[in-house]
């Protein structure tokens, strides 16, 4: 039964990411399964207790879906704003927010693992 083993190829903490990577692997007809999806689904604050959401691809396809994630980190990962520049006004505003009862769930600022394995590579 080791034709059917996947591999955890990405850690990421957020679903639209999640379904990105999923798609980029369904493009390239590699299968793919998103692990953790559908309860950060319900909750999402439970993204980072969770450890994230993990995408795993079949073994006979890591090395290609290894391949298309180093592309993809080489890449600076995008930094999420906050909703005002000045970090104190930010935190009035966020504050605020949760006495008036319309309190965001706060996007995480933990950015996305990619396991490349051989093809990881060190900026030294």
């Amino acid at each position: 039964m080791a034709d059917d083993a996947f591999e955890t190829v990405a850690i990421v903490y957020s679903q639209p990411e999640a379904a990105v990577l999923f798609g980029l692997f369904a493009q390239h007809d590699i299968a793919t399964e998103v692990v953790g999806a559908g309860h950060v689904s319900v909750n999402p604050v439970w993204t980072v207790a969770l450890g994230g959401i993990i995408v795993r691809v079949q073994v006979e396809a890591l090395d290609e879906a290894r391949a298309l994630l180093s592309e993809i980190a080489r890449q600076p990962q995008a930094v999420r704003r906050r909703m005002i520049d000045n970090p104190v006004l930010n935190g009035l505003m966020v504050v605020l927010a949760c006495f008036i009862g319309i309190a965001p769930i706060p996007p995480t600022r933990v950015g996305s693992t990619f396991l490349l394995g051989t093809a990881r590579r060190l900026d030294g």
